[in-house]
């Protein structure tokens, strides 16, 4: 099995106290990975927990690459053309959004991590926060 230097997951996310995620969906002609509602329960482990917010999210798999802006890029090719859709609804029902990338590192060595003029022009245009969250799966 071939090793890699990553496992890297990227997810956007669209967020507020409520808009119609339905009619986002349709609008903008990508379904979500996820999508939930504010007020909404849901389970973690044995805790009955309820949304706080109403949320639409688009993200990758955990991917294994040496090269964690691939997966970072296909984010922003398939939410790209759709920044007008995104800063309507943000401007209509007070939305927030976020960029966010989890990296686990499985080797000492890495390759650079490329921030590319394509994502930092999307994040400006939406107003989208970027965000990691690395960790070290490195064992000694």
């Amino acid at each position: 099995m071939e090793e890699y230097c990553t496992k890297t997951m990227v997810y956007f996310t669209l967020y507020g106290d409520y808009f119609p995620l339905e009619e986002f969906t349709k609008e903008i002609g990508i379904n979500p990975t996820n999508a939930y509602k504010q007020g909404e329960e849901f389970i973690i482990g044995k805790h009955k927990l309820v949304r706080d917010e109403t949320a639409w999210r688009l993200e990758t798999d955990d991917i294994l690459t040496d090269f964690p802006q691939e997966p970072i890029n296909q984010i922003i090719d398939s939410l790209f053309d759709s920044a007008e859709i995104i800063n309507k609804y943000k401007e209509r029902f007070n939305l927030k959004c976020h960029i966010m990338t989890v990296i686990y590192f499985n080797s000492y060595q890495t390759r650079g991590l490329v921030i590319n003029h394509r994502l930092i022009e999307f994040a400006h245009k939406v107003g989208a926060e970027y965000q990691f969250d690395i960790y070290n799966n490195v064992i000694e």
